[in-house]
């Protein structure tokens, strides 16, 4: 027998075969690393292209509530909104159709699009059962038996109960239904077999109970309702918790490392922070919800973003009491911090790479982008000087986090990877700086008659008319960098940005100073 094993090895056929097998696996892994990178680029491309994007947040349609349980539809909406079903399933980048589906999302394994979710019969869900729309979300299983791709968060669904999955479904047979057609996925084989999702499922889908999340004896009714909210339909460990991940960490396999849950990751070309005890403990619990609210960062600055679209699609719709039992459970998550990464090489480089490459690849949130050598020199030059990037990266500054989420870095560690990112100078991205426009009075009253007249000439919605001085005393004695502040965060009744998206700073200021100078007795025109 082993005499015949040597010479069937050794035979010409066996030869060729081996041969042939081996050049076969050899072309389907470079045909395959070279589909993985090509789609790292499109991302790449994409998230860029979404940096440039002003932010759109559709609005809940109208519901068809004749002859229904107005009560249940209204649990629905609130549970549709906790879980953001509107961010994945409108095409926001279009502004499309709420709900209609058709949002591109792409991923490393190729393009996969959100699916109607409207009651339209023929491309929509409104021939799903209550059961069949159950198993879709808790177990990502469509009505026909195909596997669902982990890109729909059914890991996490798995946890809402039955009461209000029922409402979830209620809710959304209630919508206008909507005929739009599901684009295909653009999946390269293998990852277009859905077959192969069964491997993911039995290394990475946890056993989940038939009948949703089960409050834990031990801890209060707060902390059972943040942690319900969090691990289920908030999904925030989606974003939130680092990922297992194939060969690289730009290659995530939608499975949470839990042991890290809740300790940032990198997403979208931008940093999910870490929100966990060691990110937030400290953190009372009012700035935590201001987060949601007012898109205020706890270290300072604003909400940027996917986190931004949450908070407007979703999180601002909750009640006060369940924001607060959130900020109570994810600041009880005494998870491990992950491991620094070994520092092969340049140790700013291994820095970059692993940390700071989600948002200077791209310029994400305004992030000086790497290799672009007028953005940083305007730093290094303008006062701000080497010390200062210093500071700003170690201890977080706007939307730049702390250590940039390298909670086991050091700050010598910091300190290389801004070294090695403002000395890498690629003259090709590198765009002169425009020259300053001092905006006059007159540009002032431009931009006042075209956004501000509306409101200010006769006082509508109780906006302080213009020309009345006892009306803007008020506004006058707050000063006007006060006054600029509510135009721009939308305080006291004021429109965000004075309700012109396209104004800059520049304009704003221009406006407000137009203003204040002809409704005081001050000399605003040297400001």
């Amino acid at each position: 027998m082993l005499n015949f094993l040597k010479r069937m090895l050794i035979s010409p056929a066996f030869l060729m075969f081996a041969g042939t097998a081996l050049l076969v696996l050899i072309v389907f892994g470079v045909y395959t690393a070279h589909f993985l990178e090509l789609n790292l680029q499109l991302m790449t491309n994409d998230v860029t292209n979404a940096v440039k994007q002003k932010p759109y947040f559709p609005d809940y349609p109208p519901l068809n509530t004749t002859g229904k349980d107005a009560a249940l539809l209204q649990r629905g909406e609130y549970i549709a909104k906790a879980g953001d079903c509107i961010a994945c399933h409108t095409n926001t980048i279009n502004k499309g159709k709420t709900f209609a589906g058709g949002l591109a999302i792409p991923t490393p394994f190729g393009v996969i699009y959100s699916q109607n979710i409207t009651p339209d019969k023929e491309t929509g869900i409104g021939n799903w059962t209550e059961a069949q729309f159950i198993k879709a979300m808790r177990h990502g299983i469509s009505p026909t038996g195909q596997y669902y791709y982990p890109a729909f968060p059914f890991y996490y669904f798995a946890q809402i109960n039955d009461d209000d999955l029922k409402a979830l479904h209620a809710y959304l047979n209630s919508l206008p239904p909507i005929h739009q057609v599901n684009p295909e996925n653009t999946m390269a084989f293998p990852f277009n077999i859905r077959l192969l999702q069964l491997g993911w499922r039995i290394l990475f889908l946890h056993p989940k109970t038939d009948d949703g999340y089960h409050n834990d004896a031990t801890q209060s009714a707060q902390w059972n309702r943040g942690a319900y909210l969090v691990q289920g339909l908030g999904h925030c460990a989606m974003c939130h918790t680092p990922s297992y991940y194939l060969l690289s960490k730009q290659i995530p396999l939608a499975a949470p490392m839990d042991k890290y849950a809740y300790t940032g990751a990198q997403v979208q070309g931008y940093l999910a922070l870490n929100i966990s005890k060691s990110g937030l403990g400290n953190v009372p619990d009012d700035k935590v919800i201001n987060v949601f609210l007012k898109d205020q960062l706890t270290g300072g600055g604003n909400v940027i973003g996917p986190m931004l679209e949450v908070n407007h699609d979703s999180l601002k719709y909750l009640s006060q009491e369940d924001l607060a039992d959130i900020a109570t459970y994810i600041k009880s998550v005494d998870s491990k911090i992950p491991p620094k990464p070994k520092m092969t090489g340049n140790v700013g480089e291994s820095v970059y790479n692993n940390y700071c490459f989600g948002c200077h690849a791209m310029g994400a949130g305004g992030a000086p982008k790497f290799g672009d050598a007028t953005a940083w020199d305007k730093l290094l030059k303008g006062g701000a000087g080497k010390q200062s990037l210093y500071n700003n990266a170690i201890h977080g500054i706007n939307g730049m986090p702390a250590m940039g989420t390298c909670s086991s870095c050091t700050d010598k560690d910091i300190e290389a990877a801004v070294d090695y990112m403002s000395a890498a100078k690629d003259e090709s991205v590198a765009q002169p700086v425009p020259p300053v426009v001092v905006l006059t009075l007159a540009d002032g009253k431009r931009v006042y008659e075209k956004n501000c007249a509306s409101c200010h000439t006769n006082g509508e919605h109780g906006a302080p008319k213009f020309g009345d001085m006892n009306a803007w005393q008020p506004t006058i004695n707050e000063g006007l960098m006060a006054a600029y502040e509510n135009i721009v965060t939308g305080k006291q009744g004021h429109p965000k940005n004075g309700g012109c998206e396209e104004c800059s700073d520049a304009e704003l200021k221009a406006a407000l100073k137009y203003i204040m100078q002809n409704n005081s007795k001050n000399n605003y025109s040297l400001w």
